[in-house]
C-alpha cells in the first residue's frame, strides 16, 4: 500500500513536470513566433521604403533623360542651323 501511494506521489511528480515542460515549449513558441511576426513586418517596411525610394528614382531618371534627349536635339538643331548660316553667307559676295 505505501509502495503504491509513493508510485503515484512520483507520477504525480513526473507529471507536474511534463506539464510544466509543455508549458515552457508553448511559450518558447509564442515567443519566437512573435519575433518572426515582429522582424516581418520591419522587413516589409523597409521594403516598401525602398519600393517607394526606387520609384522615385525611376520618375527622376526618366525625367533627366528627357530632358538630356531633348536638350541635345536643340543644341544639335541650333548647331545644323548655324552652319547652314555660315555656308548661306559665304556664298553671299
Amino acid at each position: 500500500m505505501k509502495n503504491d501511494q509513493a508510485v503515484l506521489v512520483e507520477l504525480a511528480a513526473v507529471k507536474g513536470q511534463l506539464q510544466m515542460l509543455m508549458l515552457m515549449i508553448q511559450t518558447n513558441h509564442d515567443s519566437t513566433h512573435q519575433r518572426i511576426d515582429d522582424l516581418r513586418r520591419a522587413t516589409e517596411g523597409r521594403i516598401e521604403g525602398l519600393d517607394e525610394r526606387l520609384a522615385t528614382i525611376e520618375r527622376n531618371e526618366r525625367s533627366t533623360a528627357l530632358k538630356a534627349a531633348s536638350g541635345g536635339a536643340l543644341s544639335g538643331a541650333m548647331v545644323g542651323g548655324a552652319i547652314e548660316l555660315f555656308k548661306f553667307v559665304a556664298k553671299l559676295p
